[in-house]
């Protein structure tokens, strides 16, 4: 692999890893704030500084956001011809009804967020990289 095909890839994969390190703070920032009514401040607090098991299951969320992205790219990537909108529209499908079902907070807007980030990329590889599909829709 040529030195700088193995720079973009670092730096695509940092990219990702970023993009889901924010969705779990931002599910954890509004977890926290609603939970102990506090200022965004004394979450992040609480969140880096209070306790390490807090801390830990931040970056165990954060793993498994950069994981389950990961797995929606490949399968997106295999099955291209075949999943294109209807990939996108069940995730968004998927983002509705977790809104309304009654689970912890945290995981409830974590997995909204990165559902609607799973989709926001399909939509970006279908009209900006022009990966259209065949079937005419």
């Amino acid at each position: 692999m040529a030195p700088g095909k193995k720079d973009k890839m670092t730096l695509y994969m940092l990219r990702n890893a970023l993009s889901t390190l924010v969705i779990a703070f931002v599910s954890f920032m509004i977890s926290l704030i609603s939970y102990y009514e506090c200022s965004f401040l004394e979450a992040i607090q609480r969140l880096f500084l209070v306790n390490i098991y807090t801390t830990l299951y931040f970056l165990l969320l954060w793993l498994l956001d950069y994981m389950i992205f990961e797995i929606s790219k490949i399968i997106f990537d295999t099955y291209e011809n075949i999943l294109t909108y209807k990939f996108i529209l069940v995730l968004c499908l998927i983002a509705i009804i977790l809104f309304f079902v009654p689970m912890l907070d945290l995981f409830q807007w974590n997995f909204i967020f990165l559902c609607l980030f799973i989709a926001l990329r399909q939509v970006k590889q279908l009209y900006i990289h022009k990966k259209r599909p065949s079937n005419g829709l």
